[in-house]
């Protein structure tokens, strides 16, 4: 369950919006888990851009 937390952490970060309660229950979270799921879903985020402009461009 603290890997879906801290999936929720990373993409309320990415959009810039998180509840109060839910930022101090991140505090919790490790650092270490946070950096690797923030670096998975930023290669994420760019595999699916790449795969658009190239399904768009051909």
């Amino acid at each position: 369950m603290s890997w879906w937390r801290g999936v929720l952490a990373v993409l309320a970060a990415f959009v810039g919006i998180r509840r109060q309660q839910a930022a101090q229950q991140d505090g919790r979270l490790r650092p270490l888990q946070l950096i690797a799921t923030a670096l998975l879903l930023v290669a994420a985020l760019i595999s699916v851009l790449l795969l658009l402009v190239n399904w768009i461009s051909h």
